[in-house]
C-alpha cells in the first residue's frame, strides 16, 4: 500500500495474473491433448488397441489369357552348289581346289523361267523309246544319266537318245555306294563307265549324278581329276522310281502334282527312264511346266562349259 502525503491510502491495482495464468494452462493442456491424441498412427497399427495388425494383402492382378504366339514357318534350306567339307578321314580326304561342283540347282543369265527335265537309267530300258517319243512329241530336250552298264546292254538306246539331241552324263558303271567304295574303286569306276560312254556314242560326258545321291570329299575329287567340274543333284525328287511312297500310292496324277506343285526357276527335276508311271504323266507335266511359264531346257543351257 502506499501512502499518499495528504493520509490517505492509495490502492495498487495489479495485473489479474491468476486468470491469465490459468488460460495459459488450459491452452498448453489443450495442445498437449492435441499432440498426444491426434498424431497419426503407424501403418498396420490399430489405434485403439495399440495392437499391430496383420497387414492387408494387395490384390493380385487378374491377367488375360494370351493366345500361343503363331509358329515360324522355316523354309526349307535352299540347296547349297558347293559342298560342305567334312572332316577329313581315310576315305573322305578334305576338299581339293579341282574338286567336282556340287551342283543342286541351277543360275542364268536369262531372266525367263527354266526348268530341266533329268532322267536317270539304272536297269530298267522297255519303256525308252516310249519316254523319247514324247519328248520328241512335246519338242524337249532332256538330259540322261546313263549308268556305264546299261550303255553296255542297250547301246542301240545310248546311241538313239543322243541322236535325238539330248544331253547325255554318267550315273557310274554299277551304281553301287560309292562312299564306301575306296578311292581306286571309285577311279577304276569312273574311268570305266566314261570310256563306255564315249566309245559307244562318241561324246565324253562331263556331268555326274552319284547313284543313291550320296557323295563324299573323296568321290568329288576323283570327279574333279577324271574331267567332271559338275557333280548333278536335284531340286525336285518326282518319285517315280518309288511305288509307294510313306504309304501313298504313286500314280500318274500323284506324279503331276508332286512336279507341278513343287517346281522352281532354274531346278533340277528328278526323275527314271524305268519309272513306274513317268511315261504316262509326263505329257501333263510338260504341258503344266509351260503353263506356268517355265522354259524346258537341257542342263548344258544352265551350266557353263
Amino acid at each position: 500500500m502506499k501512502i499518499n502525503i495528504n493520509g490517505k491510502k492509495d490502492k495498487i491495482f495489479y495485473p489479474n495474473t491468476n486468470k491469465e495464468l490459468a488460460c495459459i494452462l488450459v491452452l498448453l493442456s489443450m495442445l498437449m491433448i492435441l499432440m498426444l491424441g491426434c498424431g497419426t498412427p503407424e501403418p498396420n497399427s490399430d489405434v485403439s488397441t495399440g495392437t499391430v495388425a496383420e497387414p492387408t494383402p494387395k490384390p493380385v492382378p487378374v491377367l488375360e489369357p494370351q493366345p500361343e504366339p503363331e509358329p515360324t514357318e522355316i523354309p526349307n534350306p535352299v540347296p547349297k552348289e558347293t559342298p560342305t567339307p567334312t572332316p577329313a578321314s581315310d576315305n573322305n580326304p578334305a576338299l581339293d581346289t579341282t574338286a567336282s561342283k556340287l551342283v543342286w540347282g541351277c543360275k542364268s543369265i536369262f531372266a525367263v523361267k527354266q526348268i530341266a527335265l533329268t532322267f536317270d537309267a539304272g536297269w530298267r530300258y522297255d519303256q525308252t523309246l516310249q519316254l523319247l517319243d514324247v519328248l520328241d512329241q512335246y519338242q524337249v530336250k532332256a538330259t540322261f544319266f546313263l549308268r556305264g552298264g546299261w550303255v553296255k546292254d542297250h547301246s542301240d538306246l545310248a546311241k538313239e537318245i543322243y541322236r535325238r539331241g539330248h544331253s547325255i552324263g554318267n550315273h557310274s558303271l554299277a551304281h553301287g555306294h560309292m562312299k564306301t567304295m575306296t578311292q581306286d574303286k571309285v577311279s577304276t569306276d569312273i574311268i570305266e563307265s566314261t570310256n563306255i560312254i564315249k566309245n559307244t556314242i562318241g561324246y565324253t560326258p562331263y556331268l555326274f549324278r552319284p547313284p543313291y545321291g550320296e557323295y563324299n570329299n573323296m568321290l568329288l575329287n576323283v570327279l574333279g581329276e577324271q574331267g567332271y567340274p559338275y557333280t548333278v543333284m536335284w531340286t525336285l525328287d518326282s518319285h517315280d522310281w518309288a511305288e509307294t511312297m510313306n504309304g501313298v500310292q504313286v500314280t500318274e496324277q500323284y506324279l503331276i502334282d508332286r512336279v507341278l506343285d513343287n517346281a522352281s526357276d532354274k531346278g533340277i527335276v528328278l526323275m527314271h527312264v524305268g519309272g513306274y508311271q513317268t511315261v504316262n504323266a509326263l505329257p501333263e507335266i510338260i504341258t503344266g511346266l509351260r503353263d506356268a511359264g517355265y522354259e524346258l531346257v537341257k542342263l548344258d543351257e544352265l551350266l557353263p562349259r
